[in-house]
Parts: C-alpha cells; sequence; structure tokens
C-alpha cells in the first residue's frame, strides 16, 4: 500500500498544483489587471497635465529681407515686347514664430519608470510667419501700360512673405523651438511630476516599470 502511495504521490501533487492553478485564475487575473491600472492612470494623468499646457510659443524671429520680382513683358507673336519687363523691388522686414502642440501627444509617448518619465514631444512647427506691413516698403517699381500695377505689387508682397518663410526655415528655427521647449519643459515637469524627465527622440519604452 505505502509503495503505490509513494508510485502515485508525484501525480497526485499534479493534480492538486493544477486544480489550484484553475481554482485560483480568475483572482490572478485580477490582480494582474490591479496592477497594471495605476500605471495606466498614472500615464494618463501626467498626459493631461502635459495637454493641457496647449501650443506652446518658444521662439520669434526677425528678419530684413531685400525681395526682388521680375516678370517679362508681353510680346507680341514672340518677335517684339510690346511692353518692357515688370520689375519691382521690396525692403522687408518680417517674423516667424516657432510652436509646439503639446496636445498632438498621445499616451504612447511618454513611459514610467519608476521615478523616471521618458517622453517623446512632438515635432516643432513654424506657427506662422508675417510681414511687417508698417515697415515694409518698396524700394522700386517698373510696369508696363498693360500689367496690373497693383496686382504686381501685391505679386511682390506674396514672394516677400514667402522669403521670410524661406529665411527661419533656414536659420534653424525649427532646431531653435525643440531645444527651447525641452529647456522650458524639464524643470515644469519635474515640478509637476516629482521625477526625472528624459525626452528621447524615438517612442519611450514600454512598461520599463516591470523590469525590476
Amino acid at each position: 500500500m505505502i509503495r503505490r502511495i509513494k508510485k502515485y504521490f508525484p501525480w497526485l501533487l499534479i493534480l492538486v498544483l493544477i486544480w489550484y492553478i484553475w481554482d485560483h485564475r480568475e483572482l490572478w487575473l485580477k490582480q494582474k489587471i490591479a496592477a497594471e491600472r495605476p500605471l495606466a492612470q498614472s500615464n494618463t494623468m501626467i498626459l493631461g497635465k502635459i495637454e493641457a499646457m496647449g501650443k506652446l510659443e518658444l521662439v520669434k524671429y526677425h528678419f530684413q529681407e531685400v525681395t526682388e520680382l521680375n516678370e517679362l513683358g508681353k510680346e507680341y507673336f514672340k518677335i517684339f515686347k510690346v511692353e518692357p519687363d515688370a520689375k519691382a523691388v521690396l525692403i522687408s522686414q518680417g517674423e516667424a514664430v516657432g510652436c509646439l502642440d503639446l496636445t498632438k501627444m498621445k499616451v504612447q509617448d511618454l513611459s514610467v519608470m519608476q521615478d523616471t518619465i521618458y517622453i517623446k514631444l512632438p515635432e516643432p512647427e513654424l506657427c506662422y510667419y508675417k510681414l511687417n506691413l508698417d515697415k515694409t516698403r518698396i524700394y522700386s517699381v517698373q510696369t508696363g501700360v498693360f500689367t496690373d500695377r497693383d496686382k504686381f505689387i501685391e505679386r511682390a508682397y506674396r514672394k516677400a512673405e514667402q522669403h521670410i518663410k524661406e529665411a527661419a526655415l533656414s536659420s534653424g528655427i525649427m532646431e531653435q523651438t525643440s531645444d527651447n521647449a525641452r529647456l522650458l519643459l524639464k524643470p515644469m515637469l519635474e515640478d509637476i511630476t516629482g521625477k526625472v524627465i528624459i525626452f528621447q527622440e524615438t517612442p519611450p519604452p514600454v512598461h520599463l516599470e516591470k523590469a525590476r
């Protein structure tokens, strides 16, 4: 009898273990969900505080540009010109502003690991660019009799405004916006959350707090 018990004892233990796991599966599932819920709530709460900051204007550049607009005069059967070329020179001043729209952030863009928060910020944007019309003047303008002078000048202004945009982008306004965002947000978010903030270009690691 004792030999039979010893022979079947390991199988009995396995059956008891299987029964125990099956009987407690719902409890473990609830515990797992409860353990993950604070993380989701924490991420959502932090994201809400970041989104509440809205769209931040972080850089403003001022520019002075010289814009030239030339348009060929009308030709008669491509043999001779009916009027001279239209020409305009503008000395313009304008501004461009770089922004960061924090409302575009998603839960996947941040991850909490113990005392550290990893954040992927949205791409910087050129909020707007415009001419300062009070300080922009026409240096010279020449049009023929068949050219609408007002519309030609309007096209010159549009070209000058485009120059402001091009000058802003080539001057590194996007990079400066990104740098300023980090300098501004790091101490602010660390004060709000009480955690160390690390910004990174790639999506942050997921659920790092479980790797202890």
